[in-house]
């Protein structure tokens, strides 16, 4: 473990192989669709381990990172306060916070029709804590974001 923000620790959940093959292509092609609809052009969309995809609209850049929770289905649950991505994602904040651009998080339900944008001005450190549920690995750590502070978008 290493220290990602003060008292926090950085607790990785393994890689699952089979979900990146089911699902990280699905969803770096949804979202290409969604901004293409909304008058982006896309300038990268392959996997290199970074952003998943990025865009240009209006000569102004964004950088986009997808995930599909596959525990959120129909409406947003009334009692998940919050949006939860994992802290490892710091290390995208960090890498593009000096670029000239805009970083935005994606998360889709699993049935694709719907989809929070978190700003990365939402992601800050004191946002970072050890979260708990069934499918946690023990001790992993996540930006908690009150869904409150986060754009709805129906598809």
């Amino acid at each position: 473990m290493r220290n990602i923000a003060p008292g926090v620790k950085y607790v990785k959940k393994p890689f699952n192989p089979v979900n990146y093959k089911l699902y990280d292509k699905l969803g770096r092609d949804k979202l290409e669709e969604y901004l293409v609809a909304k008058g982006h052009k896309v300038l990268h969309n392959q996997e290199d381990y970074n952003v998943d995809l990025i865009t240009m609209r209006d000569g102004f850049t964004y950088f986009n990172e997808v995930e599909i929770k596959l525990a959120w289905s129909g409406d947003w649950p009334t009692n998940w306060a919050e949006i939860r991505i994992p802290s490892r994602k710091k290390r995208l904040v960090e890498m593009y916070k000096n670029d000239k651009g805009a970083l935005n998080f994606y998360i889709f339900s699993k049935d694709m029709d719907r989809v929070w944008r978190i700003k990365d001005t939402l992601m800050t450190e004191d946002r970072i804590r050890v979260a708990k549920g069934r499918n946690i690995y023990k001790g992993e750590s996540f930006f908690h974001i009150p869904y409150q502070e986060a754009e709805l978008i129906y598809l």
